[in-house]
């Protein structure tokens, strides 16, 4: 039986607000399949949780963004910090979109990401060397989820190693993601804004001085780029480079830790993977799918379109539950089951995880990289993996999903 648009909009509620229904929302998944695939919220927007519709309104031309300015404080030459309008690429529409992430793709292709290979592994290696010289138990994500994505969008694109390993500096990049959780209090806002202040300065310095002096990372490669007379502006390289480092390493930490818990609630998978490790790209396809670290995203009609058969007009706002389309009965077999060996068979669908169309995560080849490496690595250093405390709890965030902490014993 169909739920109303109230008892479908509770339910939406609950599994981003609740944190019970937060620890397992595959069952909230299975209503909404069941009996609200799609419907028109009574807040005015669309929600779509079909994989189809999903899909439709993530990689359709006529879905976009709502371009929207971010107000960020800039210091320029002495002058007091004062605010400037500026819009990332996350919340552009082409023709700009594609004139900003032209520019900047080109560090993230797949090729570029093989070239990396060997620079990412030797940056995991010492942090699992501190796991082997561990006889207790231990958080993997500060331990491990968190430093190894960030120490490598950090050599990436240039930021120095030291101000990587500052938990405060990465705690702000983590605040900054406020912004994009629909759950969020004011006082979380408040903190996202205080972050945003520090950061922004500090991306700002780091620009003044790759300028005079550059090196061979990516933030001194985009502020030489020019591609057919264009450059990034200031602003551009500030409000981007902060987008790109925020987004090379919340994703992947989110992604192995949900991993981590997966393989300890299916430890039959873990030793499938253990015993062929052939199957890595797809297991990590299957995290991917499984436990989405991003979970909701929104778009906007840039025209009159049809969706499910109905008109949408311009303007219109769909929001799109990419973690619910990844369970859908009719994309996935057995869609709540974890299953390393999925995406080796012919046919099954990519997950929506990282998007679709021109909004399509840009670190996504690098991200899964990262996935494979530390999954591998872990797996050649450590026969036993154990739960070494309670389950873990995820982090209240509406948009993206991860474990707060994972106290774990590898031996």
């Amino acid at each position: 039986m169909a739920l109303t648009p109230s008892e479908a909009d509770a339910l939406l509620a609950a599994v981003i607000m609740d944190p019970v229904a937060r620890q397992d929302p595959p069952a909230t998944f299975r209503r909404f399949h069941a009996d609200s695939p799609i419907w028109r919220s009574e807040y005015g927007m669309t929600v779509a949780a079909r994989y189809r519709d999903c899909l439709e309104v993530l990689r359709g031309p006529k879905w976009g963004r709502a371009e929207a300015d971010m107000e960020m404080p800039i210091r320029f030459g002495g002058e007091r910090d004062r605010k400037v309008n500026v819009t990332s690429m996350l919340l552009m529409n082409p023709p700009d979109h594609t004139r900003i992430r032209g520019l900047v793709a080109r560090a993230f292709t797949p090729k570029m990401v093989e070239r990396l290979k060997p620079e990412i592994e030797a940056i995991v290696e010492p942090l699992l060397d501190d796991l082997a010289q561990t006889d207790s138990s231990v958080d993997v994500m500060t331990a491990l989820a968190v430093p190894f994505p960030v120490a490598v969008i950090s050599a990436l694109l240039g930021v120095p190693g030291d101000k990587g390993k500052d938990p405060a500096f990465v705690q702000q990049i983590r605040d900054l993601t406020t912004f994009i959780d629909s759950g969020a209090s004011a006082a979380d806002l408040e903190r996202g804004e205080r972050a945003s202040v520090e950061v922004a300065l500090y991306f700002n310095e780091l620009v003044e001085y790759k300028r005079s002096h550059p090196d061979d990372a990516m933030l001194s490669a985009l502020i030489e780029v020019e591609e057919a007379g264009d450059r990034l502006r200031h602003e551009e390289l500030i409000i981007n480079s902060i987008l790109m480092y925020a987004a090379g390493f919340e994703t992947t930490s989110n992604l192995i830790g949900n991993g981590l818990w997966a393989f300890l609630r299916h430890p039959d998978q873990l030793q499938a993977v253990r015993e062929d490790r052939s199957l890595l790209p797809s297991a990590i396809w299957e995290i991917l799918r499984y436990d989405s670290p991003v979970q909701i995203n929104a778009r906007f009609a840039l025209e009159p379109v049809e969706l499910n058969g109905e008109l949408m007009p311009r303007g219109h706002n769909v929001m799109v539950l990419q973690g619910t389309g990844n369970h859908d009965p009719l994309a996935y077999d057995d869609p709540d089951r974890f299953d390393v060996r999925r995406f080796t068979r012919e046919g099954v669908p990519q997950p929506l995880s990282f998007g679709w169309g021109a909004h399509h995560c840009l670190g996504a080849h690098l991200a899964r990289a990262e996935g494979e490496i530390v999954f591998d690595k872990l797996l050649d250093r450590f026969q036993t993996w154990e739960l070494a405390g309670p389950p873990p709890v995820y982090r209240s965030h509406a948009t993206l999903r991860g474990v707060e902490s994972l106290m774990m014993r590898f031996s």
